[in-house]
């Protein structure tokens, strides 16, 4: 077993903290669809208004942002700073899923009648944010990828206040 050199405690806290940001935006980040096959749905219901829209879109994100947190929450607690491979593991492991599933399930609710264009900007920015970190894991450790970011400010600007990076 190599043995890491040591490190200045407060470096190591400050990326640990650093990196504990990024996961937990990254779990809230998401709102986001994934497409359709063209298969049918036996439910047919009236669109949701955009208050209920916003109500229930929220939930799934404040669902998605507890799964992650608690997954960077061990990452973090650990003495050592996450490791690459380990960010790479709970990135591809835990935030890409919870991302897809909070994507699907938001497209699921459908958007509001005339707001579709711009449920439709949120969704495919978080699914671009999504293939940014299965590109690349361990840039996490440098910052939340740009389409996330992009995924929030839309989001906010819709109305969320659970949907993006805080």
């Amino acid at each position: 077993m190599t043995e890491r050199p040591a490190s200045d405690p407060r470096k190591a806290d400050a990326k640990r903290s650093i990196f504990a940001a990024l996961i937990v935006g990254l779990l809230i980040a998401g709102c986001g669809e994934e497409s359709d096959e063209g298969g049918f749905s036996p439910i047919v219901s009236d669109p949701l208004s955009k208050v209920e829209f916003l109500r229930q879109s929220d939930e799934i994100c404040n669902s998605t942002e507890s799964q992650i947190e608690a997954a960077a929450d061990d990452l973090i607690t650990a003495k050592e700073e996450p490791s690459p491979e380990q960010v790479e593991e709970v990135a591809i492991g835990i935030v890409v899923p919870a991302l897809e599933a909070e994507v699907a399930a938001i497209g699921a609710l459908g958007a509001p009648e005339g707001d579709e264009e711009q449920v439709q900007a949120i969704l495919d920015a978080t699914e671009a944010g999504i293939a940014e970190i299965e590109a690349d894991p361990a840039a996490l450790l440098e910052g939340v990828p740009e389409s996330l970011r992009e995924a929030e400010m839309l989001a906010r600007e819709y109305g969320s206040q659970q949907c993006g990076i805080r």
